[in-house]
């Protein structure tokens, strides 16, 4: 990934410094280039397309440190997030050799980036139906609201064609209301809390722990419910083909809503008959276990069918590659450790709550490593039909 360089010329010293002092400033904006890096990266989780210049104009107070930050210009590519996390950054930055009193512009030239594998969860925007991303500076799922969405991977962030992904945060004792997708069936996966899958009239409920998937068919209309009072119920929501997850970012979104669709008259709440019986709905310990290699760890198969969903606990350093291109795409999220990735030629570092996006021809090398020694790396995988064609192994 590449981030960012300065732009065209020289930074410009407002008081006209001489050429040590654009020097000072280059090594300065080295030294703090992480920070910049790391704003890019947000909003890349959140958006692709991001790329363009930002102008910062600092002030500079005793000993070079930094007193004063404001963005002067952004393109309109680049969006105010990223403008603003490097205001904030750019507060604790010293920029040694230069003289308290000076106010330079430091002009930023973001790069457009073609793809990307690794997205973080907690990098990306909470979403409320109707409602502006939040803005919220407590970590964790908003309470005010029944439910929230965080989209983890779809057209916008990752280039998602087969399979979209989504953080679905249902508040205590909430509910997302009748709806069904009539164009994309969808795979839910209860990653914290109790729930319950409510169907049409006469459609007993069905009980959802931790660890515990449900294959819901297009057009199958549901409820997805919170059994608890004071704790929020995370859930993973995996879209084959994507489409219902575009109504988060724009509630308006024509295509969105056509495979969002709320049923306001419980009349009109019926299983399709192509949907019948075709509701699915797997725990962990009920699901085929296979033992990877080398003492890799394990594979238990949950669903499986046109999409499918494998929770994998593997070994500390077990390593996992694909051989060749994939059939499948593949989407990963690690619920516990992290790890690195290679792929096209880059490998990038992931850690818990992290998202991997591997579309189909996807060639790729990862190695996992638990957060504590003795403990197991777990993920999920979602993946779309088609054999995923990987080995494991452990060092």
């Amino acid at each position: 990934m590449t981030c960012c360089v300065l732009g065209q010329g020289e930074p410009r010293a407002a008081s006209g410094e001489e050429q040590q002092v654009a020097e000072a400033i280059e090594k300065a904006l080295r030294k703090h280039g992480a920070d910049v890096h790391r704003c890019f990266q947000k909003a890349l989780a959140d958006r692709l397309a991001v790329a363009g210049m930002v102008e910062l104009s600092v002030g500079v107070g005793k000993a070079g440190k930094v007193k004063a930050a404001k963005v002067k210009k952004i393109d309109k590519s680049a969006p105010p997030a990223l403008a603003s996390c490097i205001e904030q950054a750019a507060l604790g930055w010293t920029l040694d050799g230069i003289e308290a009193g000076a106010e330079l512009v430091l002009p930023f030239s973001f790069k457009p980036q073609q793809s990307q594998y690794v997205v973080s969860a907690a990098d990306v925007p909470e979403r409320v139906l109707g409602a502006a991303a939040s803005s919220k500076s407590k970590p964790g799922p908003r309470h005010d609201v029944p439910f929230s969405v965080k989209v983890l991977a779809d057209e916008t962030n990752v280039k998602a064609t087969d399979i979209s992904l989504t953080l679905l945060n249902v508040g205590p004792a909430s509910r997302v209301a009748m709806h069904r997708h009539p164009g994309s069936a969808k795979l839910l996966y209860l990653v914290k809390g109790h729930a319950r899958l409510l169907g049409p009239s006469g459609v007993l409920p069905v009980k959802l722990d931790e660890g515990m998937a449900a294959f819901i068919p297009s057009g199958y209309p549901h409820v997805i419910e919170n059994m608890g009072r004071q704790s929020t119920a995370v859930f993973l929501q995996a879209f084959a083909p994507p489409g219902p997850e575009r109504v988060y970012r724009d509630p308006k979104d024509a295509r969105g809503r056509a495979d969002f669709e709320v049923i306001r008259d419980a009349a009109q709440a019926k299983v399709p008959p192509e949907a019948e019986g075709k509701l699915v709905v797997a725990s962990a310990v009920d699901g085929k276990t296979e033992v990877l290699p080398h003492g890799g760890g394990t594979a238990r198969k949950l669903v499986e069918g046109a999409l499918s969903a494998t929770l994998y606990e593997w070994s500390d350093g077990a390593e996992v590659r694909s051989q060749g291109g994939l059939a499948a795409t593949q989407v990963f999220y690690f619920i516990a450790g992290g790890g690195s990735l290679e792929v096209a030629g880059e490998t990038q570092t992931f850690a818990v709550e992290s998202v991997l996006y591997l579309p189909r021809g996807t060639a790729y090398s990862m190695k996992v490593a638990a957060a504590d020694k003795g403990e197991k790396v777990v993920a999920v995988m979602f993946h779309t039909a088609g054999r995923a064609r990987s080995r494991a192994g452990h060092r």
